[in-house]
């Protein structure tokens, strides 16, 4: 486990890169030989490697950790972390709002909007509170299925999740990007198929379009 904040800011830091130098990851206040310390820790831990052309990245395992490495890390690694998510369509041209995620895991691939459920809120008005708050976008949202997803990276567990799907058809508002960990856009067209895509998305757009209730258990490897 990540046992000093030092371990913990790498593998944090990390999740926002598909790689970094030395000379970058190290922060200007730190001395190379304890930086070097923990970084030679959280790769004898297996969160992360060197690669051939010198940058240190994430691990299958480092990536699971990603940008919660800030927190207990209890719930980090083999527990299906619970997620809502967002099926957004814009009913004027049924565009599809789309998020392309900018950490790990899974850096760089799109998909739908996501949200956290909390203790003390209902998962509808959660969704449209965190819809809201990173897109500008308002609207209602309903329960549409729900599910189990694992995804594997050449046979390595890069994330395994306990989702619900809410959809959301009647959304109003001008698009804002208000986030810094994604990139949201509308396509009218989209190829659910495509390399870009995560690739849970063709199970997800079929639930999407299938009656309410729906349940899903699937497992990829990418």
């Amino acid at each position: 486990m990540l046992d000093h904040h030092i371990q913990r800011t790498i593998v944090y830091t990390l999740a926002f890169s598909a790689g970094m130098r030395f000379s970058d990851l190290k922060p200007d206040d730190l001395e190379n030989k304890a930086f070097n310390y923990h970084l030679k820790k959280v790769m004898s831990a297996g969160y992360v490697e060197k690669t051939g052309e010198g940058l240190y990245t994430l691990t299958s395992e480092g990536r699971r950790v990603g940008k919660g490495a800030l927190k207990k890390q209890s719930r980090l690694i083999d527990r299906a972390y619970s997620v809502l998510l967002l099926a957004i369509r814009r009913e004027s041209d049924g565009a599809w709002l789309l998020v392309k995620r900018k950490s790990q895991p899974l850096l760089g691939l799109t998909g739908f909007m996501n949200a956290q459920p909390t203790v003390d809120k209902d998962i509808t008005q959660t969704a449209a509170d965190v819809c809201r708050d990173q897109t500008g976008l308002s609207g209602a949202f309903v329960v549409h299925g729900h599910g189990y997803f694992r995804i594997f990276r050449g046979g390595s567990l890069e994330s395994f999740i306990h989702f619900t799907l809410l959809q959301c058809t009647e959304i109003q508002g001008e698009l804002l990007q208000n986030s810094e960990l994604a990139e949201y856009y509308w396509d009218t067209d989209p190829d659910f198929l495509a390399p870009e895509m995560l690739p849970n998305m063709q199970t997800l757009h079929k639930m999407s379009q299938a009656p309410a209730g729906s349940f899903a258990e699937c497992t990829f490897d990418i």
